[in-house]
């Protein structure tokens, strides 16, 4: 045999290859589209093991349904992700994220978020950059810097300078907690929080949290910049509690007048002022954590500057996730005792990802306010 009938022999094997292939994949669809009669969403990934069965973790029945949105947020930190690669931005896995990579390889059974945090050089860079860089399936909900997706006419709510209908002011004055935190959501599925806003993105969501300088304070300086912040999220966040603490003239760590003058400024431009002053200050930092959590929430989780000097990577369901290189120290600072098994609450029970939050809300009446 001499060459020339080698290559031609070569090419034909490799075409029946491909050809097996092919054949071998239309197979694989098949069976995909009878298991899942939805199908994946354009571009979706597995990302999941058995993403189509229901199967048994630490004695927890996880459901299909719950791993088709486990895989909907992998596939959004996955988008998360290329865009931090690009920017040389670097994010952690956080709280229960960082425990299920840690504990179980994975999410954890019962969890059905999931959480990524940044120091704040980190997170502000990402957020001038992640609207312009976000896929279209994809919305970016930043905490003070909301849009409405319908085109009906809305009023500014004075008190917050939140875009909200005008029904629904009084007894929600904004649709979502107004703190520290960027949301990237799925706009293609659904998880619904609040069955009364149908105005809103309720699709699933990534959340991504700053972290800022916390206690314990080792100097003036840091104890000073604290408590500003401190002040400002609170202006933001609770301000009638702090208006009357100025007004009974309580002891305030920073000038009354400085927090009158902030007080003036509307909602939107008092949290950017914020996350500015976050930023030039951060370098004073010897602990991090979320700022609105001391200031606001009573979560007092706080982490040495030093555990995030390196970033290490570890299992998580099929891929991989960044996490700080002194892992165990930060769930044992926000945990306890992390290795016990601890049920939770989920979020919500009405979630797909066979549908949107807009297909949701066409099918189903929103529940009326109160009084209403």
């Amino acid at each position: 045999m001499n060459e020339t009938q080698l290559g031609n022999l070569m090419r034909q094997q490799n075409n029946l290859l491909a050809q097996q292939n092919n054949l071998l994949q239309q197979l694989i669809d098949k069976k995909r589209a009878k298991i899942s009669p939805a199908g994946l969403l354009d571009g979706e990934q597995i990302l999941v093991n058995d993403l189509f069965r229901d199967e048994i973790r630490n004695g927890y029945l996880v459901t299909a349904h719950k791993k088709r949105l486990w895989n909907i947020l992998l596939n959004i930190l996955v988008e998360i992700d290329r865009i931090c690669k690009k920017h040389n931005i670097r994010y952690f896995a956080y709280g229960g994220t960082l425990l299920g990579a840690v504990r179980h390889k994975g999410f954890i059974p019962w969890d059905d978020d999931m959480d990524i945090s940044m120091l704040r050089p980190d997170y502000e860079k990402f957020k001038s950059v992640v609207k312009q860089e976000i896929k279209n399936c994809y919305f970016v909900d930043a905490w003070y810097d909301y849009k409405l997706e319908t085109e009906e006419k809305v009023l500014p709510d004075k008190s917050f300078q939140q875009l909200v209908k005008k029904n629904q002011r009084l007894a929600h004055p904004t649709w979502w907690p107004f703190w520290p935190i960027i949301k990237i959501k799925d706009n293609r599925t659904a998880f619904i929080l609040y069955g009364d806003r149908p105005h809103v993105n309720q699709g699933m969501y990534v959340d991504v949290f700053p972290f800022d300088i916390v206690p314990p304070l080792l100097n003036e300086q840091s104890k000073k910049i604290y408590e500003n912040e401190r002040l400002m999220l609170l202006a933001i966040t609770n301000s009638l509690a702090l208006r009357k603490a100025m007004q009974k003239n309580d002891a305030l760590k920073v000038d009354n007048m400085l927090m009158k003058d902030f007080f003036k400024l509307p909602h939107r431009e008092k949290a950017r002022v914020f996350d500015s002053y976050a930023l030039q200050n951060f370098s004073s930092a010897d602990f991090v954590g979320q700022a609105r959590g001391h200031a606001i929430a009573n979560i007092k989780d706080y982490y040495p500057l030093e555990n995030f000097r390196k970033t290490v990577y570890l299992s998580f369901e099929k891929i991989e996730i960044p996490a700080p290189i002194e892992y165990e120290k930060c769930l044992t600072s926000q945990y306890g005792d992390w290795h016990k098994m601890v049920i939770f609450n989920s979020h919500t029970k009405n979630y797909s990802a066979d549908f949107s939050y807009k297909k949701f809300f066409e099918q189903i009446k929103p529940i009326p306010l109160l009084g209403k």
